[in-house]
């Protein structure tokens, strides 16, 4: 039976009864871990065209796993970065707030130059900002999105 006649439900293999273990002609064994990590890490869109139709030999309790398992998209992964930048911006005013306090009772005030600094930083902020949104919209911002991503999880540990 050739792979284009097989149908998604059963899969025709050979054994190899020699090794003492049922060994599948073609296959190999990986860690679930390895594997997800491998696709993970890989441009992997391309390969559907000639892999797409391949049949896989999965547990049921991994395959009831993924299935069940939350979806990871791109509006989520959008949110998640709006929210870290949210509060990013929450707790600098909180420390801006606290620093200037600090300033005042040493007697220390900031003037207009030091002022309108800080306020010409935060337009800018505002502005990358909407261009990181736009650029999310673009295939090629997701790599932008994933570096944000990276230094999150860096930032968190």
């Amino acid at each position: 039976m050739n792979n284009n006649a097989q149908s998604h439900s059963e899969l025709e293999v050979q054994f190899k009864p020699d090794s003492g273990k049922a060994v599948i002609e073609g296959k190999t064994v990986i860690p679930f871990q390895a594997f997800v990590t491998l696709i993970l890490q890989r441009k992997v869109l391309g390969l559907f065209k000639q892999w797409g139709k391949e049949p896989i030999i999965v547990g049921s309790e991994l395959l009831t796993g993924l299935a069940s398992a939350g979806q990871d998209n791109k509006e989520n992964r959008a949110n998640l970065i709006l929210v870290s930048i949210g509060v990013g911006a929450v707790v600098g005013i909180a420390i801006f707030a606290i620093i200037q306090l600090i300033l005042l009772f040493w007697k220390i005030t900031l003037g207009v130059r030091e002022l309108t600094i800080i306020g010409g930083g935060i337009i800018v902020l505002g502005l990358l900002l909407a261009l990181l949104t736009k650029l999310q919209k673009i295939p090629r911002g997701e790599k932008i999105t994933d570096a944000i991503e990276d230094l999150s999880s860096f930032l968190s540990k």
